[in-house]
């Protein structure tokens, strides 16, 4: 567990390279913590693991000399003279004063604060140089706060946002009694009865990533500009890789979904099924093997089923179903999938807010039993979408049983 700890730590050139550029100011700047509170906030005991500010300036002064190997030639600060002192000395005579070298990582022993140092009460050192941090990386991968964050971690992933506390305690004892492996610890998580609670099933919500993948992938659609599904995740509000913190987005529900959320949700939807997405293409039809259904109840029930197979659709089909009943669906639809859609071009930079007044019918609107609005009875459907059936597959695409994972 410690050698896994050890080699992201090492063999994050991000992490690292922050480090670099912390240590080439050292001299104006003083010690850099950054690397050292990222290696215990975010990857092994958690924002409340139990250490203070003290035990992360410690931890700084451990890390000391740990650094990235330049990517070309030569490279500036600690590692780019060290680069110069290896092609003058060697590196055999190098690691034999301390040096260590591995791939893009490396332990410049001149930079080190050869200095005793105390983390969460352990004394590190003085004068042990690069074992230090091998050390200090050991404790914190076996502290009782790391298996609690990890398994906390995996269990919000994959089974909801508030995993129940029973659960919890099951994986962080695997993790602690099988030394950290993470297979043992899925292992223990999909075969407890919690995971398998029917509390637990479909708590997750979709990513907008997530909801444009999973839905190009359920229509099978064929895409030709990936950009514009980009776009559409950024509109839904994830700018892939622009999220300012360095945990990553939240992997919870209430931070994606709001009223204006769903409602470009909703659009997103209804843009792709209705093929106002440029360079993303549908064949509705092919899905139900060129089957036309008899109605717009009918394509519901029947696309409802393809799209999210494996799910009780009850309850979703019987709230759904009155919007199918208004009769000026269709130009609502169309009116909201032309303001969302992004421009036809493969350049765009943003999505306007278009579309949010989509007016859905109401539970108690007029339920007509409606066979025409491009519909025909029976039989076979040519290649292509179908108008209303574009807006059906829609209006599934956005509901919120479709949000689940």
């Amino acid at each position: 567990m410690a050698r896994f700890a050890q080699q992201n730590a090492q063999n994050d050139p991000q992490m690292m390279n922050a480090l670099q550029k912390a240590q080439q100011a050292k001299k104006t700047q003083g010690l850099n913590e950054n690397y050292a509170r990222e290696v215990m906030e975010l990857h092994t005991l958690g924002v409340d693991g139990g250490y203070t500010q003290q035990d992360v300036t410690q931890a700084a002064r451990v890390l000391t000399g740990w650094t990235v190997f330049p990517m070309g030639q030569y490279g500036g600060g600690a590692a780019g003279g060290m680069q110069r002192q290896i092609e003058r000395f060697g590196e055999d005579k190098l690691r034999a004063q301390g040096m260590v070298h591995d791939g893009d990582f490396l332990f410049a022993p001149n930079r080190h604060d050869s200095g005793q140092k105390v983390v969460l009460g352990k004394k590190f050192g003085p004068n042990d140089g690069y074992q230090e941090g091998v050390d200090l990386l050991e404790m914190l991968a076996h502290h009782p706060s790391t298996a609690k964050f990890i398994t906390r971690k995996l269990a919000v992933r994959f089974v909801s946002d508030n995993p129940p506390q029973t659960l919890l305690d099951k994986m962080a004892k695997t993790f602690k009694d099988k030394d950290g492996d993470i297979r043992e610890v899925l292992i223990t998580m999909v075969s407890s009865p919690e995971f398998w609670n029917a509390q637990a099933l479909r708590e997750k919500t979709k990513s907008p990533f997530e909801l444009v993948i999973s839905s190009v992938r359920s229509l099978n659609a064929e895409i030709n500009q990936p950009y514009q599904l980009y776009t559409w995740a950024n509109k839904m509000g994830q700018h892939l890789y622009g999220y300012q913190a360095p945990t990553g987005f939240p992997d919870r529900g209430q931070y994606w979904i709001n009223t204006g959320a769903l409602l470009s949700r909703m659009n997103f939807g209804l843009a792709l099924a209705t093929e106002r997405i440029p360079g993303v293409r549908v064949d509705l039809a092919a899905l139900n093997n060129h089957h036309e259904p008899e109605s717009p109840q009918a394509a519901l029930t029947i696309y409802s089923k393809l799209i999210m197979p494996e799910r009780n659709l009850d309850q979703a089909i019987k709230q759904l179903t009155p919007m199918l009943s208004d009769p000026n669906l269709a130009k609502k639809v169309s009116a909201a999938a032309d303001k969302a859609a992004p421009a036809k071009t493969a350049d765009v930079q943003d999505m306007n807010a278009g579309g949010q007044d989509m007016m859905m019918a109401s539970a108690d609107a007029p339920r007509k039993n409606r066979q025409g609005g491009g519909f025909r009875n029976g039989g076979q459907m040519a290649q292509g979408n179908n108008s209303m059936l574009s807006q059906v597959v829609g209006v599934i695409i956005g509901s919120p049983e479709f949000q689940r994972r």
